[in-house]
């Protein structure tokens, strides 16, 4: 039987397009499952790799790979480095790390064997999403407003990707309770949806403060903030 690198003693990781914080996990694949003659074998940590960033349009910092994927760090190390040799992803010149279009390709055919052989599972918990948004006034490029924010921790939060959207581009941050932070940044206004167990204005107020403080305070801006406050609590699974 051909044997798998010990890396593979991890089975549970999350995916990149997962809706609403939903969690796979591997259910009955075998040991050698991911083995491959053109790469000698696949580790499960890189495949948590390839998986946390299906999405094409996503970016994430190694402190969100790691607390994405639980990865230890020199496994999460050396997972990108295998991937990063064999083309499949980049590191981009702000420490990001994001797919290729052949990363790409080889991700969607992996993903779409691991569940024609029943390997993924998909588990929903029960979230709230609050909205509240920010106007910038006078607009400003939401490139460099992104640019900016990302990266940056606040308070319990930790940031862990940016993903580019139709309209907007969109940051998010975790904290330790899995609770989510998410700004979808246009040139006029941020958007912000703070996804809770238990919903919560205090927070909501916490995180808006935290924004409009660090574009206030940054002297290469000058804009004011208009609060206009949209606070709902929609449950979803």
């Amino acid at each position: 039987m051909k044997k798998m690198n010990v890396d593979q003693r991890h089975y549970d990781y999350p995916i990149a397009e997962n809706k609403y914080n939903s969690v796979p996990t591997l259910d009955n694949l075998p040991y050698d499952y991911f083995f491959n003659d053109d790469y000698n074998y696949l580790t499960i940590p890189e495949v948590q790799l390839l998986l946390t960033l299906s999405d094409s349009r996503i970016s994430y910092s190694f402190s969100g790979l790691k607390k994405t994927t639980a990865l230890h760090q020199h496994q999460l190390t050396k997972a990108l480095k295998r991937l990063q040799s064999r083309d499949f992803l980049i590191k981009n010149e702000n420490g990001t790390y994001e797919l290729t279009d052949l990363g790409s390709e080889y991700t969607r055919q992996l993903f779409q064997e691991l569940i024609s052989k029943k390997a993924v599972s998909i588990h929903n918990n029960q979230y709230f999403s609050n909205w509240k948004r920010l106007k910038i006034i006078p607009p400003h490029e939401q490139e460099f407003l992104a640019s900016y924010l990302q990266k940056k921790w606040f308070s319990r939060f930790r940031y862990l990707y940016r993903k580019e959207a139709e309209q907007s581009l969109e940051l998010c941050w975790e904290d330790h309770n899995g609770n989510q932070i998410h700004m979808y940044i246009n040139s006029e206004y941020i958007d912000i949806e703070y996804r809770s167990i238990k919903p919560s204005y205090s927070e909501m107020q916490l995180i808006s403060n935290w924004i409009s403080n660090e574009i206030s305070n940054e002297s290469n801006f000058e804009v004011d903030i208009e609060e206009e406050i949209q606070f709902n609590e929609i449950p979803y699974n």
